[in-house]
């Protein structure tokens, strides 16, 4: 009854005990290590095209926290790869004669 073509887009079957809420949250709880895989592929798969661009030189890669805000401000990106524990500290300075605003985002170590 399983339709053919769906076939070589399943990445695992599990037998669950129960119907409804219940059985979702336990074919849940037993998928979670394919589901991290998944991830993990999306991931690497990710790396590696930041990888290629770097080495391909196409000027698609930007570095550092002030290049990157200021390719976001642009609406430049498509994709932002970030450290998670990342410490940066924005720093606004307004001119109350002039009325401009500059930004500064630095590392406080």
């Amino acid at each position: 009854m399983f339709d053919k073509r769906l076939v070589e887009v399943v990445i695992a079957t599990f037998d669950v005990s129960y119907g409804g809420e219940n059985g979702l949250n336990q074919a849940i709880t037993q998928s979670a290590d394919a589901l991290s895989n998944v991830r993990f592929v999306e991931e690497k798969n990710l790396i590696s095209k930041f990888f290629e661009q770097i080495s391909l030189d196409t000027g698609m890669i930007v570095f550092g926290v002030n290049d990157t805000m200021k390719a976001l401000e642009a609406s430049a990106i498509k994709t932002v790869l970030l450290y998670d524990e990342i410490e940066i500290m924005r720093y606004e300075i307004k001119n109350p004669v002039k009325g401009d605003t500059k930004i500064w985002y630095l590392n406080p170590k």
